[in-house]
């Protein structure tokens, strides 16, 4: 029988000073660690959340009010004009759909951000310290712009390849083709662009936690989250797909009460002024319900994902056994390194990270 160097008990557990154990994570343990995140620095994590949130929802409810009056313009054209020429609709659903997904980008650029300012907030709560939404931003106020253009690139990959061979196939191609075809093949391009965007989707998830903590540019930060996502994708999908749900229905929970009352709103209006009345009420209530919702749900969402870098640079790069070192040298009082440091991989290899200095 191999000798058990552990005793008749298995290894010891594994060091533990703040949210997570400082080894390979379970989903478990990440979301217990978001959680425990959120509740161990509440005026950092909501308080971010609550300011990116609402900016970001109150210019997508602009951006809404904007082109909300293009429906309008649908509900006034007269019935026999439009039955002579119907492409006229065309113009005005096109801006409405328009301003709904540029809404939605908004929202998706505004996610990404948070994500990575609450990144630091995490990488702090790995070893039990607590700081306070002034410390949080001065640690991430020199990297919003490369999360902003982060947010943008993803964005633009992501619907760019879901959208870009969709609209080829349907403004270009269908009108020279049979209806069956033309519907064919838009599903067909529909499947494919979803499966590329999701694919794109996982392998950048951990682009904002590298921008943030490893100090690093947008492209690099990319090709950063693709090399640690390899060989581990589906692991990956699934964390963030049941985060993905998990947000969704609590986000749906929180605002279905505006939700409804936005449905009643209008419900009895006799006029057009009234039903545009009634539209724009019941879309400010859902922003508020969005916001709402987006403030309780967004920490949580963000925790998990700076955690699955953590974890896959622990599975990746063995960098379970640099916090290890980093939590024993704190616990006897010694000279913590700077976040800037510590999350670099060049430390702990023998190679000295920008602006490194022996403490």
């Amino acid at each position: 029988m191999p000798h058990n160097p552990y005793g008749p008990y298995g290894a010891p557990p594994a060091l533990k000073p703040g949210i997570i154990p400082l080894r390979p994570l379970t989903m478990g343990d990440m979301f217990n660690g978001a959680i425990a995140s959120v509740r161990a620095n509440p005026k950092a994590t909501l308080g971010l959340a609550a300011i990116v949130v609402t900016v970001s929802q109150l210019a997508a409810f602009g951006i809404q009010l904007a082109t909300a009056g293009s429906m309008f313009d649908v509900l006034n054209m007269d019935e026999a004009a439009l039955a002579d020429n119907p492409e006229q609709i065309l113009g005005p659903i096109a801006t409405f759909l328009g301003g709904t997904i540029l809404g939605a980008i908004v929202s998706v650029i505004a996610m990404v951000v948070l994500t990575g300012m609450l990144t630091s907030v995490v990488g702090r709560s790995v070893f039990g310290e607590s700081i306070g939404i002034g410390e949080a931003w001065r640690q991430t106020a020199g990297r919003v712009l490369p999360l902003l253009g982060l947010g943008l690139v993803q964005t633009v990959m992501v619907f760019g390849i879901f959208l870009v061979p969709l609209l080829f196939v349907g403004v270009l191609v269908a009108p020279l083709v049979d209806v069956g075809v033309a519907v064919l093949l838009v599903f067909l391009f529909l499947v494919l662009g979803v499966i590329a965007a999701v694919f794109l989707y996982t392998k950048m998830a951990l682009a904002g936690a590298a921008v943030v903590l490893e100090r690093i540019g947008v492209a690099a930060a990319i090709g950063r989250s693709f090399r640690l996502v390899r060989g581990d994708f589906w692991r990956v999908f699934g964390i963030l797909l049941l985060t993905s749900i998990i947000v969704g229905l609590v986000s749906a929970a929180v605002g279905a009460p505006f939700q409804i009352a936005g449905m009643f709103t209008g419900g009895d209006a006799q006029s057009l002024v009234e039903v545009s009345d009634g539209l724009y009420t019941s879309m400010a209530l859902s922003t508020i319900g969005a916001i709402i919702g987006g403030v309780i749900a967004s920490p949580f969402s963000a925790a998990v994902n700076a955690l699955l870098y953590a974890d896959r640079r622990m599975r990746a790069e063995a960098f379970d056994l640099v916090l290890q070192t980093e939590a024993l040298e704190r616990q006897r009082g010694g000279m913590p390194t700077g976040p800037q440091d510590l999350w670099h991989p060049s430390y702990g290899s023998g190679q000295r990270p920008p602006g490194y200095w022996p403490q």
